[in-house]
């Protein structure tokens, strides 16, 4: 019998993440009866990226297996990939009425909550996921993002208690997670150098499960800023697709790209991607790993073809299947951005940039004490932190060389000293509303002043290592 999933995995096998998208993306279209394989082609669709694709294959999944609470946590998932938040809630909502006393869902509903902005509601969620398992270490992080924990509070006393006694149970990560929820609990109540030790113990902790080649992603930097020299920059500048849509952000973590793309995206005309979203280097899979032979061999391979064109079609059809909408402008905050923007700039050759840059010291310690849930795996170590952060300025130094009039530079300590006069500088170099923007950029300040300027201080003397880092890094 022939497994219709059979080109689907032989693409995975190769690390082809546009054929398994084309394929995915080849079975919906066919509405292939693949029962609960619908999860596989969801799942698979996710890892690549094409969260559109992913949500298709979780209705169809939902339609075949009904009954299977599993197939609606796909479309759960599938919608919160694409930032439909309130639709996601809806789903899980659903569950939750039927079991009312799975920990996991009600964390779920916290989780979504805290996306839409429902703080308050966000924490009753956390709060009965902890009344059902007091032990759930992810109910517990997202209930510190709700709230300001108090001295003395039963809340801290039951954190520490776990920490104390449960960790045995605990894999790496979670006893990680539960460090930084320490850490956060101990900031609010001023004890820095407390929380600065719950951070280095996270850090450990993380980076146990995780692993990094910091010198492998030297080596790539390296290739990229070779492959994307002036000259073949103005060999290819006719190839890409002629658009004034597009608008990249590059920006390491903790230096406000998602705030920056919602404050721009408040023109009706306008819509960001998810700061998660990897669409384009998705779409730009045929360049390889963009080294200069690679490149030029997927010009070759195309047999006349416009290759570079048809990455910039492919992205902006699927940017804005996700977006939901037809759109003027299409913000993009993506995390892989300065990886991707050299063929991003030739690709699209009418997109705009805007960058990003904070004070290193604040940038690494805000990095360092952050655990992020999706794949930052260089997060936890002082070195691999400085290391990337000086990638991160070669690369983008490069395109601002190279893309010269396209790049629009703001520095970070801006958007915190005058955010709305920050946001219509940023609007006026892209063409969306002005006006649109400083009001949304006022609403969101607070956002921003919860990482303020000066963070590093906090740290005390557990902020040595890094700053050893970035001086070996040349970072100051």
């Amino acid at each position: 019998m022939i497994d219709p999933l059979s080109d689907l995995h032989e693409a995975r096998r190769r690390e082809d993440l546009l054929g398994v998208s084309v394929e995915a993306r080849r079975l919906i279209e066919a509405e292939a009866q693949l029962g609960s394989q619908w999860g596989d082609v969801a799942g698979l669709a996710m890892e690549v990226g094409d969260e559109v694709a992913a949500l298709k294959a979780a209705e169809l999944l939902t339609r075949a297996s009904p009954n299977y609470p599993q197939s609606w946590l796909w479309l759960a998932s599938a919608l919160s990939g694409l930032g439909r938040h309130q639709q996601a809630l809806e789903v899980i909502e659903k569950l939750i009425a039927q079991q009312p006393n799975d920990p996991a869902l009600q964390r779920r509903a916290g989780r979504a909550l805290l996306e839409l902005g429902k703080t308050n509601l966000a924490a009753l969620s956390f709060r009965r996921a902890i009344s059902l398992d007091r032990f759930d270490v992810l109910a517990w992080e997202g209930l510190a993002e709700c709230i300001t924990f108090e001295s003395g509070s039963g809340e801290l006393a039951a954190l520490e208690e776990m920490r104390l006694q449960n960790t045995a149970n605990m894999s790496s990560t979670e006893r990680g997670a539960l460090a930084y929820t320490l850490a956060k609990a101990y900031r609010d109540v001023g004890e820095d150098a407390v929380a600065a030790m719950r951070v280095a113990e996270g850090a450990a902790f993380c980076r146990d499960d995780t692993g990094f080649d910091t010198e492998r992603h030297e080596q790539s930097v390296k290739a990229l800023i070779a492959s994307y020299e002036p000259q073949f920059v103005e060999k290819h500048e006719d190839a890409g697709v002629i658009d004034g849509r597009p608008v990249l952000i590059m920006a390491p973590p903790c230096a406000g790209a998602d705030w920056l793309a919602d404050v721009l995206a408040a023109d009706d005309d306008a819509g960001a991607l998810q700061r998660k979203n990897g669409l384009f280097w998705l779409n730009a899979t045929p360049l390889g790993d963009q080294t200069l032979a690679e490149i030029s061999e997927a010009i070759e391979a195309g047999w006349g073809r416009n290759v570079l064109g048809e990455v910039g079609k492919r992205y902006l059809s699927q940017a804005e299947e996700a977006l939901d909408r037809t759109v003027s402008r299409i913000i993009d905050p993506s995390s892989l951005s300065e990886m991707a923007a050299g063929a991003y700039g030739v690709c699209l050759p009418a997109a705009k940039m805007i960058r990003i840059v904070r004070d290193p010291r604040d940038l690494a310690w805000s990095i360092y004490k952050t655990r992020f849930r999706k794949a930052r795996h260089w997060t936890y170590h002082p070195d691999d932190i400085a290391r990337v952060m000086a990638c991160h300025n070669r690369l983008c130094e490069h395109w601002e060389a190279i893309f010269p009039g396209r790049v629009f530079t703001v520095r970070y300590e801006e958007l915190l000293a005058d955010p709305q006069g920050a946001a219509r500088k940023a609007a006026a170099f892209i063409g969306v509303d002005a006006d649109a923007a400083a009001a949304e950029a006022w609403l969101r300040s607070e956002t921003l002043r919860k990482d303020p300027e000066g963070v590093h201080k906090e740290a005390g003397e557990r902020f040595e290592p890094l700053e050893a880092a970035l001086a070996r890094a040349e970072l100051i």
